[in-house]
């Protein structure tokens, strides 16, 4: 079995022969020379096919490629600052997994369009790092709440009553009962209070309210700690320290605000 690298990975073995695994983001012709951007999840790398440099199959594959095909290629790493991300593989062998049908999403596209074609735009270079970020900060969030002596626990999404918000339910029918989707894990939350004194949940909400806007969210995902012991001043300081904390964590993330992907749009 071949092992392949991570992008990430590969960059450190110049000079080295290496295999990657991944999808095709941008290709490109000159001549005899065929330029593919691969990318994974840690980032993107330019591979150069020279026509006289791999065999037949290897370089029939790579002119049938197209944009999101499942590629597997082989070669030299070499630094290239006229490379998107300054490195390059000199490929020695292109292999398709699976070519992929013709990419719908061009430069300039409506917002109805990429919500309808959501699944594709998600493997683009915003969305890829929103989809980064989105995890570090759900991380960091438990992380604090963690080091701060909090026990995370996982209240039903099927409830029998909503919280205290007053907030209009989705109501589901439960075998032969009436049922609703929570809007709040709050009142499970309160109840393990004097069990293990602080607490969070951190869980999807669901509120029917009418809404004259389109920014308004049916379904979220809710970040709800309870205290004992607690009054406003300290949980409005708890609340700055962990908001701080998330920040200052997601601005040291080198994955996140180093990412080579703003060099190959």
């Amino acid at each position: 079995m071949v092992v392949s690298l991570y992008i990430e990975d590969a960059v450190k073995k110049v000079g080295k022969e290496v295999t990657l695994r991944g999808w095709v983001y941008r290709k490109r012709e000159s001549g005899g020379i065929i330029f593919v951007i691969i990318r994974d999840r840690t980032g993107i790398m330019q591979i150069a096919v020279k026509k006289d440099s791999v065999n037949a199959n290897s370089w029939k594959d790579a002119q049938e490629t197209t944009i999101e095909s499942s590629i597997i290629v082989k070669g030299v790493v070499k630094q290239d600052q006229r490379a998107p991300t300054g490195f390059e593989l000199q490929a020695s062998s292109f292999k398709n997994v699976h070519v992929a049908e013709p990419f719908p999403i061009t430069e300039y596209q409506s917002t109805e369009f990429l919500l309808d074609k959501r699944h594709l735009w998600l493997r683009s270079q915003r969305m890829t790092n929103i989809m980064k970020a989105r995890s570090l900060i759900f991380r960091y969030a438990r992380k604090f709440l963690d080091s701060k002596g909090f026990y995370e626990i996982t209240p039903p999404l099927i409830t029998m009553a909503g919280g205290e918000t007053g907030a209009d339910l989705f109501e589901v029918k439960y075998f032969d009962k009436k049922a609703y989707l929570t809007e709040s894990s709050q009142l499970y939350a309160e109840a393990m209070v004097p069990v293990l004194e602080k607490v969070y949940s951190f869980a999807p909400s669901y509120r029917a309210e009418k809404s004259r806007t389109t920014k308004h969210l049916a379904e979220y995902w809710h970040l709800e700690p309870e205290m004992a012991y607690y009054n406003n001043d300290k949980s409005m300081k708890l609340q700055e320290r962990l908001v701080s904390y998330i920040a200052n964590k997601l601005a040291e993330n080198d994955d996140i605000l180093k990412t080579p992907w703003r060099r190959c749009r």
